[in-house]
Parts: structure tokens; C-alpha cells; sequence
């Protein structure tokens, strides 16, 4: 067999192997070009075949703009994308999504609903001024620090145990519809002082607030 033929035959082998490794690439829905790269580049590191293979998604310090598709990874249990340039975030429908972390984004507004497994969320370090969340009955960890928050308000978190909510400008928050509460961390809000009066009155929680931050420095 000449060369020539023999070179010809190995194009054609290579050609076919690529078209038929591109025919089998995983199409992700996402709109947003760098956290379309992230997914694809874990996809091929751990050989995902289809959208149900994924069931977490870490993409750290990419310039993510837009969550947009992300509804359709229905068998996320973990999203994590740590200083990004997101300014909202809407995450619905995801039933097995048990870890959020959206901290040291860009991020004015919030929204989630209809995950009954989320355990944990963590959007420290962005811009939201207002949070609402409500019929989270599994969140058992928040963490809302260093925003820039002038309103929490919640219902239905029956199992949340620890907040983290230092460095905004809360003036109110309520103490008496968290069930599981066991850990508050409100230092550096512009926080009344009978609230911190029924704070220390109520037992088995440990409230930190700034009538009492001495006793912990």
C-alpha cells in the first residue's frame, strides 16, 4: 500500500473518530459563554454523557454573568460559583440541590423557590439590600455577611440552626420563628438596643451583636 494511501486512510480515521466525538458532546442549555466553558471543560474531565450525569457544578472566579438554563441540571445537588460577576441569581426547581454558594458576586436580588433540599447558602459579600426567603425546610446554614442588606425577613425555615448576617444595615430582624436556631452572628447592624435585650433572654442560642461584642473579642 503506497504512502500516500496509507497517510489518506489515517486522515479519514482521525476525521471520523473527531466528527464522531463532537456528535456525542454534551450540549449544555446555559447561555452565558464562560459558564458554558466551565461545565463543558468538567464535563470532558469527568466524562459526563448527558445532563443527568452532573451532579455538581464548581466554577470559581470565571466572569459568569447569567444563570440562565441552569433550571434544566435537575439532578444538581451542588453549585458553587465563588466570585463570579453575577448581579442576580434565580434558582427554581432544582429538588436535589443541597449546597449554594453565590458569595463575592455582584448581586442586588435573590430568587429560589421550590428547593425542598438545600441545606446549605452562602451569598456573603455582594450588594443585596433586601432578602426574603421562605418554605426552605431543610436550610440548615446561611450566610448573608458583608452586603449590604437594610431588610431580612423570612417564613417557613424550620430547620435553619446557624445565621451569619454581620456587616449590613439591619435594623430588625425577627427571633422568634426560627425553631432550630442555635447560632446568630448580627455584629455591625444599626440594631436597637431592646433587641439585643430579648436577644440575651432567649436560651439555648448564642447571639452575637454589638452589646455584646466585647465578651467575644
Amino acid at each position: 500500500m503506497s504512502k500516500k494511501r496509507m497517510t489518506r486512510k489515517l486522515l479519514l480515521a482521525l476525521l471520523f473518530t473527531f466528527s464522531s466525538a463532537c456528535s456525542h458532546a454534551l450540549d449544555l442549555p446555559l447561555t452565558d459563554a464562560n459558564f458554558k466553558n466551565c461545565v463543558a471543560a468538567l464535563a470532558a474531565k469527568k466524562n459526563w454523557q448527558n445532563l443527568a450525569d452532573i451532579t455538581a457544578i464548581e466554577c470559581h472566579s470565571k466572569k459568569i454573568t447569567s444563570l440562565a438554563g441552569i433550571e434544566q441540571f435537575t439532578q444538581l445537588q451542588k453549585l458553587s460559583l465563588y466570585n463570579n460577576q453575577l448581579t442576580d441569581a434565580t434558582l427554581e426547581k432544582l429538588p436535589l440541590l443541597r449546597h449554594i454558594n453565590l458569595a463575592k458576586n455582584k448581586i442586588t436580588q435573590v430568587t429560589l423557590g421550590e428547593l425542598p433540599a438545600l441545606e446549605e447558602l452562602y451569598i456573603f459579600g455582594n450588594k443585596m439590600t433586601a432578602l426574603d426567603l421562605n418554605a426552605l425546610p431543610t436550610l440548615k446554614l446561611l450566610k448573608i455577611n458583608d452586603n449590604k442588606l437594610l431588610q431580612f425577613t423570612y417564613r417557613d425555615l424550620p430547620a435553619l440552626e446557624k445565621i451569619y448576617m454581620f456587616n449590613n444595615a439591619v435594623e430588625h430582624v425577627d427571633i422568634y420563628h426560627l425553631p432550630a436556631l442555635k447560632y446568630m452572628d448580627a455584629r455591625q447592624n444599626p440594631m436597637p438596643d431592646p433587641l439585643y435585650e430579648e436577644m440575651d433572654k432567649l436560651t439555648g442560642v448564642t447571639f452575637l451583636h454589638d452589646g455584646n461584642a466585647e465578651d467575644w473579642q
